[in-house]
């Protein structure tokens, strides 16, 4: 594995020889940010793989992503070309079929040792968290160009992008709800756009918002994948009549002797968690972290708001 910088604070004379030598590798933009931080992180170097099978090509669109974030976030890439080789392996395969994995293998052994500093592909929280971030963010301003009618192909990638990392996002488990619902809706969005865009027609309408469960249920290819707390939970209908009326004939109560164990005792074991709640609360706790390293102050909040009230309720937000 070739690594073009590495990881590490250096001199000046060592940056002037790496400037001087591997110009070719570094954008403009980067050398001004090196002149002024002298903080260099690994970039790595694209796996020289044979050509893409045929028998994988359901694989491609993985790997394409995974081009996409070679030099601007390299754990990104990694986790692209993880995810495929998981799919990979679980397709009827031939031998050259072989060949191109244990190729895309060997490259992910060796970047995953040369990454090892770096906590999106050391910790697979921080890097689940990580990743989701990013798609959260590609879908958010695709989904608000999208309801303002700003149809273009940026739109169309940055759904289809969404969708894409989500699905990578597999590779740490089975997807919550949430965002399984928003990674289809992101696919499927990218896929009506785009073919909108080449047919000349007017693109339907956005799915609707989560609070309008109706529509929601209208379709499921448009389920829409940002649900809040009046989605968790059905509505309850109106109450029928006869489930209310008192009782024809007068009872008298019962005398019931107050129990002896103090309230306090009652409501501290109400307020219990199960160990998994609490890793779900550490896990929220690790995405608040993560998004404070990239500034994302309001998705630290509503992860530490949800950490938060998982611990006082027992229950997810």
């Amino acid at each position: 594995m070739k690594t073009f910088i590495s990881a590490r604070k250096v001199t000046r004379t060592e940056l002037a020889l790496i400037l001087g030598l591997q110009t070719q590798n570094v954008a403009r933009t980067d050398l001004a940010l090196i002149m002024g931080l002298q903080t260099l992180h690994v970039i790595m170097a694209p796996p020289s793989l044979p050509a893409l099978p045929p028998n994988l090509k359901s694989v491609q669109h993985y790997l394409k992503i995974a081009m996409d974030y070679e030099t601007r976030d390299p754990p990104i890439s990694y986790w692209c070309r993880l995810h495929a080789l998981q799919q990979g392996l679980t397709l009827k395969k031939a031998k050259e079929d072989m060949s191109f994995l244990l190729a895309l293998m060997d490259w992910l052994e060796k970047t995953k040792n040369e990454m090892k500093s770096q906590e999106t592909v050391s910790d697979e929280i921080v890097a689940q968290a990580h990743i989701e971030n990013v798609a959260v963010k590609l879908f958010n301003w695709a989904d608000t160009e999208d309801r303002q009618e700003r149809y273009n192909k940026n739109v169309v990638k940055a759904f289809y992008s969404a969708g894409m990392l989500l699905d990578v996002c597999s590779v740490f488990g089975e997807l919550n709800e949430d965002v399984a619902q928003q990674k289809k809706y992101a696919k499927w969005r990218a896929a009506h756009l785009h073919n909108c865009l080449n047919s000349g027609e007017k693109p339907s309408e956005p799915a609707p918002k989560p609070d309008d469960d109706q529509a929601l249920n209208d379709s499921e290819n448009l389920e829409y994948g940002i649900s809040t707390d009046s989605n968790k939970q059905p509505i309850p209908g109106p109450s029928r009549v006869q489930d209310v009326v008192a009782p024809s004939i007068n009872v008298p109560p019962k005398v019931v002797t107050p129990p002896s164990v103090p309230t306090y005792v009652q409501e501290s074991n109400s307020l219990l968690v199960t160990p998994e709640q609490i890793a779900q609360a550490q896990k929220h706790c690790k995405y608040a972290s993560s998004a404070l390293t990239y500034e994302d102050v309001p998705t630290a909040i509503e992860n530490l708001q949800k950490a938060l009230h998982l611990l006082q309720s027992g229950h997810q937000s």
